[in-house]
């Protein structure tokens, strides 16, 4: 019975000295790859810093339907207020209290528009109809806008 015991204790000591290896080896990595992550995100800091805001809007080598931007957008159709509105001239915020219109650069289906003087870049990926999708760089997420018809 004591043989038992004793080779039962050998068997969970081993066992549990092999799980700590493991962790440590997996703690590691994640924090090499959250080292990989910061230098990723100032990286992309230092070129958005970079981009300065031009003095009018600026359309370069477009590959999307202007016609169709142009508009109050917003992610909630039901929402008493647009997001933003985008005209051929400025894009501005509805209901901040910045500056009012500010100018913007679309180059081929890339957007950047400057919020609070800074710059914020997005893809647009979708422009048909109604619906506009961009996927912000700064989040990585696709955002659906509806066109407002007011």
């Amino acid at each position: 019975m004591n043989r038992l015991i004793t080779f039962a204790l050998i068997v969970l000591i081993f066992s549990c000295r092999h799980e700590r290896f493991t962790d440590n080896i997996t703690f590691k990595n994640e924090t090499k790859t959250n080292l990989n992550s910061k230098n990723e995100v100032s990286s992309r800091q230092i070129e958005l810093n970079q981009i300065k805001q031009p003095n009018k809007t600026v359309f370069r080598n477009l590959k999307i339907d202007t016609t169709k931007l142009f508009g109050l957008w917003s992610q909630d159709p039901t929402a008493i207020f647009a997001d933003f509105n985008l005209t051929s001239t400025s894009f501005n915020i509805v209901e901040y209290e910045g500056k009012e219109k500010e100018p913007y650069i679309l180059d081929r289906n890339k957007i950047t528009v400057f919020y609070q003087d800074k710059p914020h870049i997005g893809v647009i990926t979708l422009n048909k109809f109604d619906t506009l999708k961009i996927k912000w760089t700064s989040t990585g997420l696709e955002t659906v806008y509806i066109k407002i018809k007011r």
